[in-house]
């Protein structure tokens, strides 16, 4: 299948690591796969697990994971992807929004915030395996950090009645309500919390809502999204008949053919990089002050704000190799040059200016 544009050339001012228990979160997560039963429902086979290979995509985006805990985050996004495959397969397919509902609706039960409050009992694979990982996870992180997860979780949801009715009316957004909807409900706010429970790095609950750690999580979710619009492209337009995708949202508002509006796109991908970068280095040292954040706890969310660099660059070398993209998307002899994949970091907000940061402070 030939691709419907050229890639851009995308800002990654990052170079990409790999986590060294790579193999280990492989073999891990394809065994809790098939404990959980994901393989047995038709949703997904062994080959297109392996294809789409999230022990690889985990393990870029959370380089200096323990092998623990990189076991659980795969865990994580195996359980949100194979969710996905599976709700499209059961709702998105035949547009059944009142059977979606009913799906969505329980899943909630199943994430009680202190752990102990009875829940449902499973009933499939999306199921068990959020009883499974929420277990796993609610030990580590604080009830601050659960409530915030959980509300991840359910926008989670909302996007799914977002994009199947959507679907159902053949309405494609604009491109200012597909922006905040998408930073709203869309996947990226859910990895940004992973992000802390990788890092072992949680967020201050006394900063967590302010403007410089919103507009952190905000550029860092619309960055994600947006990437991910233009690789998913190809699958979920023309393959799945989805119209929630910023290329599509492009061309039907400005009327852009395809390859005006995935560089108008990566434009505003790279505008939104620019941002994060600009608010990593000129507000945290005010809002540390403010705030009368220590040196502890100030260690700790630059730590944090790396972990997002991290899932950048290592979720777009992710994108650039797997099957669950690069397979609708086989046009790989023509990609360019990426800056910083192979360069030492430039520009604003790069891993060495953000270090300097924490030692102003």
């Amino acid at each position: 299948m030939s691709q419907p544009f050229e890639l851009p050339e995308f800002y990654v001012p990052h170079p990409a690591r790999m986590n060294p228990h790579l193999e280990r979160a492989r073999a891990h997560s394809t065994q809790w796969a098939r404990d959980m039963g994901m393989l047995d429902t038709g949703v997904w086979t062994e080959e297109i697990l392996a294809g789409d290979d999230y022990g690889f995509m985990c393990a870029y985006t959370h380089p200096d994971a323990s092998a623990e805990l990189l076991d659980l985050i795969t865990d994580w996004y195996v359980w949100v992807f194979y969710f996905d495959d599976e709700f499209f397969e059961e709702f998105k397919k035949s547009k059944d929004v009142a059977g979606a509902k009913a799906y969505l609706d329980r899943l909630p039960a199943f994430m009680p915030i202190n752990g102990t409050d009875p829940a449902p009992e499973p009933a499939n694979p999306t199921e068990r395996g959020l009883v499974d990982l929420w277990q796993r996870t609610i030990p580590l992180m604080s009830r601050d950090w659960r409530r915030r997860f959980t509300t991840s979780t359910h926008n989670l949801l909302l996007e799914c009645m977002w994009e199947i009715n959507n679907m159902k009316s053949g309405r494609v957004a604009n491109p200012i309500e597909y922006i905040e909807m998408r930073r709203k409900v869309g996947g990226a706010p859910w990895s940004a919390n992973l992000v802390e429970l990788s890092e072992g790095a949680e967020v201050p609950a006394a900063i967590a809502g302010t403007r410089p750690l919103r507009v952190l999580s905000d550029t860092f979710s619309d960055a994600i999204h947006l990437r991910n619009d233009i690789f998913s492209y190809e699958r979920e337009v023309h393959r799945e008949g989805e119209n929630s995708n910023g290329v599509l949202v492009f061309e039907r508002f400005f009327g852009h053919d395809t390859q005006t509006a995935v560089n108008k796109v990566n434009d505003l991908l790279t505008s939104r990089l620019h941002q994060f970068e600009n608010t990593a280095l000129t507000e945290l040292a005010p809002l540390f002050a403010e705030y009368g954040i220590n040196p502890v706890e100030q260690a700790l969310v630059l730590k944090y704000i790396k972990g997002l660099q991290d899932w950048q660059s290592g979720g777009h070398e992710w994108h650039m190799h797997a099957g669950r993209y690069m397979k609708a998307n086989d046009k790989r002899d023509t990609v360019p040059s990426f800056g910083g994949v192979l360069r030492r970091p430039t520009g604003l907000g790069t891993a060495a200016a953000l270090v300097g940061v924490g030692n102003a402070g």
